[in-house]
């Protein structure tokens, strides 16, 4: 049987976790962290996935716009994941908007790394369009039969540092020539995908919706508990349960989750992030 699964943790260096590290020259991270400065290496995580009960989780670094701070991260990522026993499932993170990701991603796959996460536009500076290196990207992807986490966020709401700009309209645009040009890419779409999944009363949206997955990552900061009931109300099976640790544990997600019948729960920690990482 699949084991419980948690698919969005990140993990960052000791060396890069305080000023004057190069890491807070990075406007995106020095933003999210200037007030809850929260870090964690693969001990944090591993402890975090036992007191939650836990089996595994996805890992992978920072969104940093410079490719040499990626390099740095994923190497840290790398080596925590082969030391986990197979508890942390490392993910790299390459930047598609800057030269030399395509290096970068196949000394990853040396490394042992198997996916692409938690890539984020408006972090690294590129265009959310099917096009450019993005567009490469997602198509190298598909032809590795790697799983992406792409970052996602709500249009509405309030304001906080790391928000973004990635919702539902630019997600349609981008994720719909880019699933009918590579149907094979699984993508898993943080954030509950920015809102994307709610307007799957529409036939096409949930045509779309249907080829991508969906994560629980700061549920809890962003939507009552009954918000994981409407997504998976009309799309079974594409919810992934996933903390954000450090920024909250896995525990905090009772509540929500509580919501779902027990099948829904069941998928969300096993099935559905087993099939979004394409497992057997």
């Amino acid at each position: 049987m699949a084991r419980l699964t948690d698919v969005h943790c990140h993990l960052l260096p000791p060396e890069l976790r305080q000023p004057p590290a190069p890491s807070w020259q990075d406007p995106w991270f020095a933003a999210c962290h200037a007030d809850s400065p929260r870090f964690a290496g693969g001990a944090e995580v591993l402890g975090a996935l036992d007191r939650a009960e836990l089996e595994r989780a996805v890992v992978f670094g920072w969104p940093f716009a410079d490719p040499g701070l990626l390099a740095e991260v994923n190497d840290y990522v790398a080596a925590q994941a082969a030391a986990s026993g197979g508890s942390l499932i490392g993910m790299a993170l390459v930047n598609p908007g800057r030269p030399g990701w395509e290096r970068e991603l196949a000394r990853c796959q040396g490394l042992g790394l198997v996916g692409v996460g938690e890539l984020n536009p408006d972090a690294q500076g590129f265009a959310l369009e099917f096009e450019g290196g993005l567009r490469r990207a997602l198509l190298t992807l598909a032809e590795m039969g790697w799983p992406l986490i792409l970052h996602a966020s709500e249009p509405v709401g309030h304001q906080y540092p790391g928000k973004g700009t990635a919702g539902p309209i630019r997600l349609w645009r981008l994720l719909t020539p880019a699933l009918a040009a590579a149907p094979q890419l699984r993508v898993c779409l943080a954030h509950l995908g920015g809102g994307l999944p709610f307007y799957a009363h529409m036939p096409e949206v949930a045509a779309l919706c249907r080829q991508l997955w969906f994560d629980t990552a700061a549920v809890p900061y962003l939507y009552q508990p009954q918000a994981l009931v409407a997504v998976d109300s009309l799309l079974p099976g594409r919810l992934c349960f996933a903390s954000d640790f450090p920024l909250l544990p896995p525990s905090r997600y009772r509540e929500h989750l509580l919501t779902l019948s027990a099948p829904s729960r069941e998928a969300a920690y096993r099935s559905a992030p087993k099939a979004w990482l394409g497992e057997p």
